[in-house]
């Protein structure tokens, strides 16, 4: 059989921004008329192709697909490893979701020199092995601590700015970066300008949409950009699109948790490009995609609003099902990872403020309520009121006032006894100081639900990103089922999958972008290696 370049079926998605809901339409592209097909790596046989005519080629050593920190680490250390890097990037700008990230992890800082941190990484890779009950892969996660000082030296050689670190100690060890205003913009910014330096070619809106595959190994990428079709064809492909956060079908087809329960709050097009891809170019199924949510909001304010803060991040609160029954500890709400668990064994979940718990953090805050640097604990809540009544003119479903029990009750659709009873019995643990089935701190315990108007909301899970589909090696290669490489492929960041399990792992603060850090590198190096051979 001739060189033939294929690749099979893929799905697009539509997705509204930060919504919560996104719906998929599965299509079959024509065949190009110019180019017959045959069959294509991990395809069948006389299966069309989707690649349409090219408007454009363009040659490079290195494609990076994405721009977060581990396509921008990747594109700039394949140019520094001399390659000629072409960067695809579907956005208007660059960054996806690295441009919310609060920091990075690391070692070897002067900060850590400084704040006289040391300590063997071993014991925070032996504490998120045992955290995840070795549902990760170790031999992923050796690399990212391996590489920990020399990338985290080498991001500050790009200029990127930290302000300190966190405070969270695991194994003794403080390792995580914040960047500049807790804003991973400003690290992406520092990329952009190394590599230009660097002379990547940077290509904006411009998605990817198919690999090009010939004999077998991956020798290019067919992009859109308007109206045109490009092909940029290179020795080296490397995937790093971001997983799958906003792609609600494949959060539901892979994961073990309902998108009923859990809103996107992550950055726009993260919709598992690069996991379509690589299963079109031969890897198999989908690879252990998984869904940490970390955090927990009210659909539609999303994680910077004051209201959602009052109302989801709220340790004080009552919480209760869709029966109007309280069934878990509040306080669990401020370790941020367990919560969204919970939800999830629910239908619904409500939470529940009465005006005098409402109108002291709208006053005074409150240091237990909070979310991360986006609404700091004890901020005080004075944007929620405006907030408030914006949303109930709106008519959002989420949100509820009422000016008694059995009204909220009503608007609930919770049956107004078994609600009356269980505010009873919560306000006697108040009373009481003590949670004998629950076991709710008791310093989370100073309010009790007494005092008209009641509000109810909707309390959901935050996603703010996703992890794995795509099925990689150590030294970050896309391997089939059978272990094989997929020659010319590489993934690196958030999709490369077995790093995560379906708890977020905090053993390892910012990990996401330590991991983006690491794979981006590890891959640019090898995908320069073989460019050069």
């Amino acid at each position: 059989m001739g060189e033939e370049r294929m690749v099979l079926s893929r799905r697009h998605l539509l997705m509204g921004m930060g919504v919560g809901a996104a719906t998929m339409m599965a299509g079959l592209a024509g065949c190009s008329a110019a180019e017959p097909k045959g069959s294509a790596a991990g395809g069948q046989e006389g299966a069309p192709s989707v690649l349409k005519e090219a408007t454009e080629t363009v040659e490079a050593d290195v494609v990076v697909v994405g721009s977060g920190i581990a396509g921008m680490s990747a594109a700039i250390t394949a140019a520094e490893e001399g390659a000629r890097v072409v960067q695809l990037e579907k956005q208007s700008i660059l960054g996806g979701g690295s441009n919310f990230a609060e920091g990075v992890f690391g070692m070897g800082s002067d900060l850590q020199k400084e704040a006289g941190v040391t300590g063997d990484l071993a014991d925070l890779l032996a504490i998120e092995m045992e955290f995840q009950k070795y549902k990760v892969d170790y031999t992923l996660w050796k690399g990212v601590l391996d590489g920990a000082e020399e990338n985290l030296l080498w991001l500050i050689d790009q200029g990127v700015e930290f302000v300190g670190l966190n405070e969270a100690v695991y194994g003794n060890l403080r390792t995580q970066h914040l960047y500049k205003d807790h804003r991973g913009a400003n690290m992406i910014a520092k990329l952009e300008e190394s590599a230009r330096a660097a002379g990547v070619e940077t290509r904006l809106s411009t998605p990817a949409k198919h690999l090009i595959v010939e004999n077998g190994a991956v020798v290019g990428v067919q992009a859109e950009s308007g109206k045109d079709v490009v092909d940029v064809m290179a020795k080296a492909v490397i995937l790093a699109t971001g997983s799958s956060g906003s792609n609600w079908e494949m959060f539901d087809e892979h994961t073990s948790r309902s998108s009923k329960h859990y809103m996107w709050c992550g950055a726009q097009g993260i919709e598992g490009d690069g996991i379509k891809m690589a299963m079109e170019a031969g890897m198999g199924a989908c690879y252990r995609l998984m869904a940490p949510i970390v955090g927990t909001t009210v659909e539609p304010l999303g994680l910077t609003s004051q209201l959602a803060a009052l109302g989801a991040c709220n340790p004080i609160a009552l919480w209760v099902n869709q029966d109007g029954v309280r069934y878990m500890d509040e306080g669990q709400v401020r370790k941020v990872i367990t919560a969204p668990n919970a939800l999830d064994t629910q239908i619904v979940s409500y939470s529940i403020v009465d005006q005098d718990l409402f109108d002291t953090l709208v006053e005074h805050g409150d240091p237990n309520v909070g979310w991360g640097f986006y609404v700091p604990r004890g901020t005080a809540l004075s944007e929620a009121p405006a907030e408030l009544e914006r949303e109930l003119e709106r008519g959002t479903d989420t949100i509820f006032k009422a000016d008694s029990l059995a009204q909220l009750a009503e608007q609930l659709s919770i049956d107004p006894a078994v609600l009356q009873s269980t505010v009873d019995e919560y306000n006697g643990v108040v009373d009481a100081q003590v949670d004998a089935i629950h076991r709710k701190d008791p310093k989370y315990l100073t309010h009790k639900v007494s005092t008209p108007p009641f509000y109810a909301f909707h309390v959901v899970g935050s996603n703010v990103n996703m992890f794995g589909g795509i099925h990689v090696n150590s030294e970050c290669e896309v391997i089939r089922e059978d272990g094989s490489t997929i020659e010319g492929l590489y993934a690196a960041g958030l999709e490369c999958g077995g790093f995560q399990g379906e708890t977020y792992g905090i053993s390892i603060p910012s990990s996401c972008q330590g991991i983006g850090l690491s794979t981006g590198r590890r891959s640019a190096k090898n995908a320069a290696r073989r460019a050069r051979s």
